[in-house]
């Protein structure tokens, strides 16, 4: 039975998601990592205090995959959270480049805007964590990588007011799914009894979204109206963001059971993906799974492999593991397993969490308020905070101001040094210099570039040129 795109886009997943079996996993100590993706943003961390600081990415190219028209729902994935963020940033970035690419050491200009308070081009206003997000960023963007999203970044501070948390996200994508439903049904003339308590189950092969609760000739009625795009994929894994544990609260049954297949499901997508097979419906016999014209169906899987990672439309994968993990699936056998996947209830107009006081229903969204005002107390916090350092840091001289004025004190005492030496009339010293204050000079001329190595020219100073020690000596 051919299922091909079923599983589409889950190709580039599979490494990651070998080595990380589970799907998230939340609220460690000062870290959080999102489902893996193959796409642009590839880590976020959070502080303890669960608020989004920054997304880190490999490359520019990283944009959303092209939506399926037929799909009405809400794209679930954290690549769309973070989309608005990035465009920003890549946005604000991109225009800054043009303009430090116009010096002639575009390195040394962002530098002094950011640290040098005695250039004409200094930034002020900004705290020192400030600076160094702006200047990585930019150093970034000239070496032809992406800035990193991060929520203290001035250009996120001034358009959003940091980065919306993983929570008050699943709620905007549970509003959009909301409104998809109801505007499917209303399309297609279906009127859910008053009272019904409709349940939609996902399963995690083919995505298609069951309709349970109602009598038979409606339940069909509502799976043709949305098992349409990829409204079941995005569905599920949405589902499976909502999850009560990630927020430290009680794990329902059914994730319980997502997590002991999930390994399954990834074959079966893996699978899929390479040969357009539903490897269920395959003949299985003696340790071997065998497709309709005889041949063996992992060969035909490494096959495809292979090909596709020439063509660089994939990631090199664990292949000698993924076998592994495939013949037990074979020797285990593989069944229709109706029941499987995870299940959402559907009520009075809106989509509420099954199991759990702790959803994105009606009803469940005590926690989700608490949540959302503690994120905005933490901004609030922040932004007074932020005026605190910035009066702080701007009473206080800078790193770079503190080493110049060292230098400047070791230069004088330097000077001041041989300045004491007495000389005769023929020039000759007639007491012995004091080498080391000399050596001090000549290290900072050096470093300064005011001493260049030897070249063979007499650089020219002002009325006359000199050659000393080997040395060409700037004025």
């Amino acid at each position: 039975m051919s299922v091909s795109g079923i599983g589409s886009g889950a190709a580039k997943e599979y490494s990651v998601l070998y080595n990380n079996q589970v799907t998230a996993s939340r609220h460690r100590s000062g870290e959080v990592k999102a489902p893996a993706k193959a796409d642009s943003v590839v880590k976020t961390r959070q502080r303890e205090q669960n608020v989004p600081v920054y997304a880190e990415r490999t490359s520019q190219s990283g944009s959303l995959p092209q939506q399926d028209s037929a799909t009405t729902f809400p794209m679930p994935s954290v690549i769309a959270k973070y989309e608005k963020y990035t465009k920003a940033i890549d946005e604000h970035y991109a225009k800054v480049n043009e303009e430090n690419r116009k010096f002639d050491n575009p390195s040394k200009h962002i530098w002094d805007k950011y640290y040098n308070t005695r250039s004409p081009y200094y930034v002020k206003g900004l705290t020192q964590r400030e600076r160094e997000i702006c200047a990585e960023s930019e150093r970034r963007v000239l070496n032809g990588l992406p800035a990193a999203v991060n929520s203290y970044d001035p250009v996120i501070q001034k358009n959003f007011g940091g980065i919306m948390s993983d929570e008050e996200w699943n709620d905007e994508v549970r509003c959009g799914m909301n409104d998809s439903i109801n505007r499917l049904f209303a399309e297609n003339g279906i009127d859910i009894p008053e009272g019904a308590d409709l349940r939609l189950r996902v399963d995690p092969y083919e995505y298609k979204i069951h309709a349970d609760g109602v009598d038979g000739v409606l339940a069909g009625q509502i799976e043709e109206a949305l098992n349409r795009g990829n409204n079941g994929r995005y569905l599920y894994e949405h589902l499976r963001w909502c999850n009560p544990s990630n927020n430290g609260f009680e794990q329902p049954r059914q994730y319980l059971y997502d997590a002991a297949y999930q390994e399954k499901a990834v074959m079966w997508h893996f699978v899929n993906d390479m040969t357009g097979l539903d490897m269920r419906e395959l003949e299985n016999r003696d340790g071997v799974i065998y497709l309709p014209d005889g041949r063996n169906l992992w060969d035909a899987v490494t096959e495809q492999y292979n090909e596709k990672q020439a063509n660089g439309e994939m990631d090199a994968l664990p292949m000698e593991s993924l076998y592994k993990d495939y013949q037990v699936f074979v020797k285990e056998g593989w069944d229709k397993e109706d029941g499987r996947g995870l299940t959402i209830g559907y009520k009075n107009g809106s989509l509420y969490d099954i199991d759990t006081e702790y959803g994105y229903g009606p009803g469940q969204r005590e926690w989700l308020e608490d949540s959302r005002n503690r994120h905005s107390q933490y901004w609030e916090n922040y932004r007074k905070e932020r005026d605190e350092t910035l009066r702080r840091e701007k009473a206080a001289p800078t790193a770079y101001e503190k080493w110049l004025d060292g230098q400047i004190a070791n230069t004088e005492e330097v000077l001041s040094e041989l300045g004491n030496r007495t000389y005769g009339k023929s020039g000759t010293l007639l007491s012995q210099p004091n080498l080391k204050a000399m050596q001090q000079l000549l290290d900072y001329a050096v470093s300064n570039g005011r001493v260049v190595p030897l070249t063979k020219e007499v650089l020219r100073l002002p009325g006359r040129g000199t050659l000393s020690g080997g040395l060409d000596i700037k004025a």
